[in-house]
């Protein structure tokens, strides 16, 4: 069974000696051990196994256990089958060295079905003890050097060096799982593409330093602007995309207007320098477009973001036939309902979709008052409304 408690860190020890955790209840043993180890060992010891296993949960530095088996409090092979079940892989992989003067069968097939490494029998001999000590630790710094590299190689291939967003190949990867699930569970996923508008030009004015502040500039916004379970990628040179699970057009739509206007509220400013930059952004969703797979829905979300490139920039790029409005044109307040409905008579409901949350919001309390009095039977419907409207704002 997992244990868990509350960590506080505890630093190590300002010496190069590795540091062995050791647990007894016996002060004459701890004593003999510390004569045969801490010449080469930083020795923390402990009389049970309760206290052995607070101190190794706490401190990161410890890289071997030297454990007896008859403890109060706990004893050696509880000690044992809780770290080998222990959520930190740092504690559960700790090298344990059981140290006891039951010189049985038995002790020693139970030590090492809960996870022993070692078994030495006393009386202690120095020389086994030291030398077995020594390969140990030996063994758990070359594991987890070999864990700190993969874990770095890892990362290298999952975050952007210069913006430390997830990378494109995380993105894909992340997209991947995201999709399967949305399929399995018949729900929504939505995929945005974001380009900087003139970023080539902008590169060729100012220069690498200019144009990685940039980046990073606008990484930190796309951050802000999305939600915790969304996935946030630099997938090119000034290219970004968006992974947003459980998002439907609607919602898709009214994140990327809330990039789009937070990225044009300020200049990017370095230095002297004060630069207005605005973006332009293409929408996939899932069911709604064709495209089975992460890569279909990211190449056609890249296709309506270079349409909307193409016809000036600093808007969303939704379908082939309906085009987010030009800057000029778009819809800056928010409209009416009696203007919402000319826009809908007039074929241009593209330009209400960062609106909708709130024009829905508008129509709730006569949706209220015709149920209430007609008798409509939408109680129900009307409550899962406002729960989804809450989660859109």
């Amino acid at each position: 069974m997992e244990m868990k408690a509350e960590k506080t860190e505890i630093a190590a020890p300002a010496t190069d000696k590795v540091r062995v955790l050791v647990a007894d209840d016996s002060r004459v043993i701890r004593k003999a051990i510390n004569k045969i180890l801490s010449s080469e060992f930083e020795l923390v010891e402990t009389e049970d196994g309760e206290t052995a296993w607070e101190h190794l949960l706490k401190d990161d530095s410890i890289e071997v256990v030297v454990s007896d088996i008859e403890m109060p409090r706990l004893d050696g092979y509880s000690l044992i089958c809780r770290i080998r079940a222990a959520e930190p892989e740092r504690v559960r992989n700790v090298p344990i060295i059981v140290i006891t003067g039951a010189d049985d069968e038995l002790t020693r097939e139970r030590a090492f079905a809960c996870g022993a490494t070692d078994f030495i029998i006393k009386p202690i001999d120095g020389v086994q003890l030291l030398a077995r000590t020594r390969a140990h630790a030996k063994l758990d710094q070359t594991t987890r050097k070999l864990e700190e590299t993969a874990t770095a190689l890892e990362e290298q291939t999952a975050v952007d060096p210069l913006t430390q967003l997830h990378s494109r190949r995380y993105f894909i990867q992340r997209g991947v799982q995201d999709l399967a699930y949305a399929k399995r569970h018949n729900s929504d996923l939505s995929v945005i593409r974001i380009d900087i508008d003139n970023f080539r030009t902008i590169y060729k004015q100012h220069g690498d330093q200019v144009s990685d502040q940039i980046l990073v500039w606008l990484a930190k916004i796309l951050t802000a602007t999305c939600r915790t379970e969304d996935t946030v990628a630099r997938i090119g040179g000034g290219e970004f995309a968006i992974l947003a699970p459980s998002s439907g057009r609607m919602e898709a739509a009214v994140l990327c207007e809330r990039a789009r206007t937070a990225v044009i509220a300020e200049p990017f400013k370095h230095a002297s320098l004060s630069l207005p930059l605005t973006i332009s952004l293409g929408l996939s969703t899932l069911g709604r477009d064709p495209g089975e797979t992460i890569e279909e829905l990211l190449t056609l979300a890249e296709q309506r973001m270079t349409l909307a490139k193409a016809a000036g920039g600093n808007r969303l790029g939704i379908s082939y036939q309906e085009e987010a409005p030009k800057p000029e044109e778009a819809v800056i307040e928010q409209p009416d309902l009696e203007t919402a409905l000319k826009m809908l008579g007039a074929n241009e409901g593209g330009k209400l979709l960062p609106f909708l949350p709130d024009l829905i919001g508008r129509c709730l309390p006569l949706l209220e008052f015709c149920n209430k009095k007609l008798d409509l039977g939408l109680g129900f419907a009307i409550e899962s409304l406002k729960d989804k409207l809450s989660d859109m704002r």
